[in-house]
C-alpha cells in the first residue's frame, strides 16, 4: 500500500467521537434478535465478528424502541430497559477490538410485517403489495408518542454503552415517509410543505439532544432520492433538510436512496432474487410469485454499477461546513473509495453487503493485501430476511 492510500486510514472525529478510519459497516438488518427484541449469541456474534475485522464505525441495523414502531419478527429493541444488558455486553466485545458502535433507531411506520393490515403511516394510501398491509393515517398523540419513544431509546442506547446513535430517516421507513411527499399527504403541522414534512425529523432530533446532552453523538441516515412511482424525496428538498440540521447541530449525515416497498433495487442495485424472494410464499403458489416478482422488477431497470450515490456529493458536501458526510451507495473498489475521501467528496466510506462476504477485508487492506471485494451483488442475502432467518451470504456461511 503506498502512501497516498493512507487516508482511508486515517482517523477523523464524529462530534466528541474519534474513529480510527474512514471505513463505516453501514447499518444492515441482521434479523438475529430474539423475537422479544432481546439479543443473543447469534446477534453478538455478527457484531464481534465485524469488530474484528477492524471497521471504524460500525452502525448496527435498524433498532425499534417501541412495539408500535417494529418492523420484523426479529428485529433488535431498545424498548424496554431490559434488552439494555444484552446490547450493553455487545459494545463491551466490540469496544475491546478497537471499534465504535452506534446503534441506529427506527420508527417502521407503514414497512411492517407484524403489526397487522393497517400500520401506522403519515397518511392513508394504497396498499402495500410488499408488505400486504394497508397502511392508516397517524392520530396527533401517536405522532407525539413516537418523539417520545425515540427518544428514551437514544437514552437506552448511550446506557448500554453505544457510542452514538443514527436515526433513520431513509429507505421507506416512519421518518422518510414522513419527509417524502409521496407517502405524507397531511395538511397539518406534520405535512403540507418541506418546511413542515420536516417536523418530525426535527421534533426527533431535538428530544434526542434533550436525552442524550449535547456531547453525545446524533447523526441521521436520510435519501436523496425515494425512486417511489409518483414524486418523494428529491436531492433538493433533502439539500434543504441537510441545511437544517447542520443548523440545529447534527453530527454526521449519510446518504443514500430508495424505499423497501417501492424501490428496494434502486436502493440496492443488482440482481433481483425473485426465486429467494418467493419462498416465503407456499409451494405451489411460488412460481407466480416469482412471475410477477420478475414483472415487478425487471432487472435491466436495477443494473448495478459503483458508487451510485456518488452524484450527489457535489451538491450536498457544500453546505455541510465540517460535518463529516458518509456515503453509501455501490463502493466496491479500494482506490476510488481513496479518491472520494482524499477530493473530499465524503468524508467516510460506507459499506453494506460487502461486509456480509467479507467482514476482514478493512483488516486485510490495513496490512498492505489490497483484495477486492468479491460480492457480486446477487442479493441473495434479502432473501433470508422474509424467512426470518438471520442474513447471510451463500458463499460466507460463517458471518
Amino acid at each position: 500500500m503506498n502512501q497516498d492510500s493512507q487516508i482511508l486510514f486515517t482517523s477523523k472525529t464524529i462530534g466528541t467521537v474519534t474513529i480510527k478510519n474512514r471505513f463505516v459497516r453501514s447499518a444492515t438488518f441482521e434479523n438475529a434478535a430474539n423475537k422479544d427484541g432481546s439479543i443473543g449469541e447469534e446477534y453478538i456474534k455478527i457484531y464481534e465478528k465485524l469488530s474484528k475485522g477492524e471497521i471504524g464505525l460500525i452502525i448496527t441495523g435498524m433498532i425499534h424502541t417501541s412495539d408500535d414502531g417494529r418492523s420484523y419478527h426479529r428485529q433488535a429493541g431498545l424498548h424496554s430497559d431490559a434488552t439494555i444488558p444484552g446490547f450493553s455486553a455487545m459494545n463491551e466485545t466490540v469496544h475491546k477490538n478497537g471499534c465504535r458502535i452506534f446503534a441506529q433507531l427506527c420508527h417502521g411506520g407503514r414497512q411492517s410485517m407484524v403489526l397487522g393490515l393497517r400500520p401506522p403511516a403519515p397518511s392513508a394510501c394504497r396498499p402495500d403489495l410488499t408488505y400486504r398491509v394497508y397502511p392508516r393515517a397517524m392520530s396527533n398523540e401517536e405522532i407525539l408518542f413516537a418523539i417520545k419513544t425515540l427518544a428514551v431509546g437514544a437514552k437506552r442506547a448511550q446506557k448500554a454503552g453505544f457510542d452514538g446513535i443514527q436515526i433513520h430517516a431513509a429507505h421507506g421507513y416512519l421518518i422518510s415517509e414522513f419527509l417524502s411527499p409521496y407517502f405524507n399527504r397531511r395538511t397539518d403541522e406534520w405535512g403540507g410543505n418541506p418546511e413542515k414534512r420536516f417536523n418530525l425529523l426535527k421534533r426527533v432530533y431535538e428530544s434526542m439532544r434533550e436525552a442524550v446532552g449535547s456531547a453525545y453523538p446524533i447523526t441521521v441516515k436520510i435519501n436523496i432520492e425515494d425512486h417511489t412511482p409518483k414524486p418523494g424525496v428529491t436531492l433538493e428538498e433533502t439539500a434543504g433538510y441537510i441545511q437544517k440540521l447542520v443548523h440545529l447541530g447534527i453530527d454526521a449525515i449519510e446518504i443514500s436512496c430508495g424505499t423497501v416497498s417501492f424501490s428496494l433495487f434502486n436502493q440496492c442495485r443488482g440482481n433481483v432474487p425473485v426465486r429467494a424472494l418467493a419462498k416465503v410464499m407456499i409451494k405451489p403458489i411460488q412460481p407466480v410469485t416469482r412471475f410477477v416478482l420478475k414483472r415487478e422488477f425487471p432487472e435491466e431497470k436495477y443494473v448495478f454499477y459503483e458508487n451510485y450515490n456518488l452524484w450527489a456529493c457535489n451538491d450536498i458536501k457544500p453546505l455541510m461546513g465540517n460535518t463529516p458526510l458518509i456515503l453509501v451507495g455501490g463502493l466496491r473498489n479500494y482506490e476510488s473509495m481513496e479518491k472520494i475521501v482524499r477530493e473530499q467528496k465524503a468524508d467516510f466510506v460506507s459499506l453494506c453487503r460487502p461486509f456480509i462476504r467479507q467482514p476482514m477485508i478493512v483488516k486485510n487492506w490495513r496490512n498492505g493485501d489490497i483484495k477486492k471485494i468479491t460480492c457480486n451483488n446477487c442479493n441473495n442475502c434479502f432473501g433470508y430476511l422474509p424467512l426470518d432467518e438471520s442474513i447471510q451470504c451463500n458463499l460466507n456461511r460463517d458471518f
